[in-house]
């Protein structure tokens, strides 16, 4: 079974079920149900292998009366084996990625749910740096960046969802004269919360292209 479900596709998936749950719970009409659900069946069933026997077992269970929170949980996990992971990266290759960071602080790999993640992001609190890892031009970059202590609610750049964001600035620029250009935006400080609520990886792309170092 090769996995063929981007880790935004499995997110847009797990909103869209989420969606059907809640209609469920706050709409009594049949009608209204039955409309949500087939607009749910039209946007899942192209995001899925017909010819996976997952494919059709999830969608039996999608088109089940009424869908609790509980069962929707279930069959979303159902999908897992059906996703492309982020790569499990080895410290030398995490650090090949960050050849100018003396003492990397590296990601807690087992706290995280690689089917999930679009792009790699963790905090280092105690230096007030955040460091990404992502797909851009069909290679992984990293990028540093100097994250601010303070979280605000407002609009990530990267998930384009209102939560808590802070301020995320990377040296973009420099001009040999002791000068340099920084470029940044404000982001989710959860990056594992960020990935979940990422169903487009354009405003990503754009984001990356932003803060990425310049030659």
């Amino acid at each position: 079974m090769e996995p063929t479900i981007t880790a935004y596709e499995f997110s847009y998936i797990n909103q869209q079920v989420t969606h059907l749950v809640n209609t469920y719970k706050s709409v009594n009409d049949p009608h209204i149900r039955d409309i949500v659900l087939a607009e749910t069946l039209e946007n899942l069933t192209p995001l899925l292998p017909n010819d996976e026997p997952i494919t059709k077992a999830f969608l039996q269970g999608v088109k089940i009366d009424f869908l609790s929170r509980v069962q929707a949980a279930d069959l979303i996990e159902t999908l897992i084996p059906l996703v492309i992971p982020f790569p499990k990266l080895s410290p030398k290759q995490l650090e090949k990625l960050f050849k100018k960071v003396k003492k990397l602080k590296h990601p807690e790999w087992g706290s995280l749910k690689l089917h999930e993640l679009t792009y790699l992001g963790w905090n280092d609190g105690g230096n007030q740096k955040k460091y990404l890892v992502a797909p851009y031009q069909d290679r992984l970059i990293g990028i540093q960046g100097e994250f601010s202590p303070q979280t605000v609610k407002g609009l990530c750049a990267i998930c384009h969802t209102i939560g808590n964001v802070s301020l995320f600035m990377s040296t973009t620029k420099t001009s040999g004269l002791g000068t340099y250009t920084k470029n940044g935006n404000y982001i989710c400080r959860d990056s594992a919360q960020c990935n979940r609520q990422l169903t487009d990886p354009l405003p990503l792309t754009d984001f990356l292209t932003t803060v990425r170092p310049k030659k």
